[in-house]
C-alpha cells in the first residue's frame, strides 16, 4: 500500500511539473502514461491468467471503461494540473470516491453507513475550503 501512496503521490507531483510548463499538450501526456501502464498491466495479467475470451458486450464495456471513464478523465486531470496546484489538484481528485460510493448507493442500491456519510461530508467540505483560498 505503501508503494501506491507514493507513486501516486509522485504521480501528481511529477504530472504537475510537466503539465505547469504547458510544453505537452494534456492528451499526449495522458496517451504516453495510459500507455506505459496498459502494458505492464497487460504483461502482468496476460502472465497471470492467459488471454481472455471477450464477447462483444465486453469489448463494448472494455471501450467505454478506456476511452470514456479513464482516458477522458485522465486528459481532463491533466489539464486541471496546469492551472491548480499538484495538493488541489488532488484533494479534488479526492472527491471521486464520494463520487463512487454515490453512484454504488444509487444504481446498486448500496447503503452508507452514519460513519460513512459523516466520512464524506467532511472530504466535501474539506474540498470546498480548498477552492474558497482564492
Amino acid at each position: 500500500m505503501l508503494v501506491g501512496v507514493l507513486a501516486n503521490a509522485g504521480s501528481a507531483i511529477i504530472g504537475r511539473d510537466i503539465n505547469r510548463k504547458k510544453n505537452i499538450s494534456p492528451l499526449v501526456i495522458t496517451f504516453i502514461s495510459m500507455g506505459v501502464g496498459a502494458i505492464i498491466l497487460m504483461v502482468i495479467g496476460f502472465t497471470m491468467n492467459g488471454l481472455p475470451v471477450l464477447n462483444t458486450k465486453n469489448w463494448l464495456f472494455l471501450i467505454w471503461l478506456a476511452g470514456i471513464n479513464t482516458a477522458f478523465a485522465f486528459t481532463l486531470w491533466n489539464l486541471t494540473l496546469r492551472s491548480l496546484t499538484a495538493i488541489e489538484s488532488s484533494i479534488i481528485n479526492g472527491t471521486m470516491l464520494i463520487q463512487i460510493a454515490l453512484l454504488a448507493w444509487y444504481f446498486l442500491g448500496e447503503t452508507i453507513t452514519i460513519q460513512e456519510g459523516i466520512g464524506m461530508a467532511i472530504a466535501v467540505v474539506g474540498a470546498v475550503l480548498v477552492q474558497m483560498r482564492k
